[in-house]
């Protein structure tokens, strides 16, 4: 729910930026999509442990830290280049939110994905036998 709420905030946040022309307003937003990209990476390894479970929590964080760096030095490269090519930031913050679009619809997908598995697991459950019959304390 947490990453749901990042990218409806960041979507929201990247669409407006272009349009402020208050200085304040302007850092507000730019304050809050840092706060959501900071809370992103703070609950990344309890997330991956919900998804995925913790056998490979290390692994698969590793990918997304690797994923992330790999952002992160792309990010700045693609921005002077559309600013070059459009002689401001606008084309680049569009962009990036509707790069954020896509993954708040990924979002949902993967929620969805998740109520299916626990409800799935829950039947199965339910409807499992156990393994070995409960044995009463013996009084002595």
């Amino acid at each position: 729910m947490m990453y749901t709420i990042f990218f409806s905030i960041q979507v929201v946040a990247f669409f407006l930026l272009p349009t402020v022309s208050n200085a304040l307003v302007f850092q507000g937003l730019i304050f809050l999509i840092l706060s959501c990209y900071g809370g992103g990476f703070a609950t990344i390894p309890a997330y991956i442990g919900d998804v995925f479970g913790t056998k490979q929590l290390g692994a698969i964080h590793g990918y997304i830290l690797t994923a992330w760096a790999a952002a992160g030095m792309a990010g700045p490269l693609f921005a002077a280049w559309t600013r070059t090519i459009s002689d401001n930031y606008n084309v680049t913050l569009y962009f990036f939110a509707g790069l954020l679009v896509v993954a708040l619809i990924f979002s949902f997908l993967i929620r969805i994905d998740i109520k299916k598995l626990r409800e799935f697991n829950t039947n199965k459950s339910i409807s499992a036998e156990p393994a070995s019959p409960i044995l009463e304390p013996v009084e002595t």
